[in-house]
């Protein structure tokens, strides 16, 4: 897209996408990192508390969300203001598609 995100984009990010936003706002809310040691233990924790359900829609939300032709600035206010994420994928060298695209795959069952 173009770096402009619409704001009915942010607005009904979390009706479009509730499984993701559950995690993002459930795991990698504000003080994410008092509750867990890294992204990774953050993922893993909502993988043994969510259901199976949850986790699989998540990954299938996160596929509809990278399909969905947002740019990396677009992405990055999605997940902070639509979907109430604090985790900051540039920190660690990561643009916001790679690390959905990190989150999605340990989301999926191992083949």
């Amino acid at each position: 897209m173009n770096g402009t995100i619409d704001i009915d984009a942010i607005e009904n990010a979390e009706t479009d996408y509730p499984s993701l936003a559950q995690l993002l706002a459930g795991y990698y809310h504000q003080d994410w990192q008092q509750d867990h040691a890294s992204p990774a233990a953050a993922l893993q924790a909502f993988r043994r508390d969510a259901s199976a359900e949850t986790v699989t829609a998540a990954a299938t939300e996160i596929d509809r969300l990278l399909a969905a032709g947002f740019d990396d600035v677009e992405l990055a206010q999605l997940l902070a203001e639509g979907l109430d994420c604090n985790y900051l994928p540039a920190n660690d060298g990561l643009t916001n598609a790679a690390w959905l695209g990190t989150v999605r795959d340990g989301l999926r069952p191992s083949a």
